[in-house]
């Protein structure tokens, strides 16, 4: 299963919040029967992460700390409700919801990232499904945060799709 970048669809929802300060969007193509929704991606997402990743966020939390930004540690149900009700939790928000996408908004002292699953539906069972990422800072520590990991951004996302599309397929 190839990930490759890509370009924010026209339709995305997430068009609302462009322009940004960061943007990117990854997609993959597969070809299934088995139904699967924006909202079943962004909850595999965010809670069944390759273990090399659960370390990258567990050093993440632990160096941020000291800044004020959030983690949300240990609120797994939390997130997993918000995401299939549409509504809030301590650290997060779902934005904007349709068949086709669900949107995640992390809003923090120092930046907004919104973070996107979006399904397209191609000829028979084939689905193209994007992870798209928009950001805006709110201030200069907003700046040095996101592009100190930004290289790990990248890997993070692209690995993050991948597994979790292979999980759910």
């Amino acid at each position: 299963m190839k990930v490759r970048n890509s370009t924010i669809p026209p339709d995305s929802l997430i068009n609302q919040y462009l322009p940004a300060n960061y943007s990117d969007s990854f997609e993959c193509e597969t070809d299934s029967d088995k139904k699967i929704t924006p909202d079943d991606i962004q909850v595999s997402f965010w809670t069944t992460m390759p273990g090399w990743v659960n370390q990258l966020f567990k050093l993440r939390n632990l160096l941020v700390k000291p800044f004020g930004l959030q983690a949300g540690e240990g609120k797994i149900q939390e997130f997993k409700e918000c995401i299939r009700s549409g509504g809030n939790c301590s650290f997060a928000s779902v934005t904007d919801k349709s068949p086709q996408e669900t949107i995640v908004c992390l809003d923090d002292k120092h930046l907004c990232a919104y973070l996107s699953i979006h399904i397209e539906n191609l000829e028979g069972n084939r689905k193209k499904i994007r992870s798209i990422t928009v950001v805006h800072f709110h201030y200069w520590l907003g700046y040095v945060y996101f592009y100190t990991i930004c290289p790990f951004h990248y890997l993070v996302v692209r690995n993050m799709l991948r597994y979790t599309l292979k999980k759910l397929i």
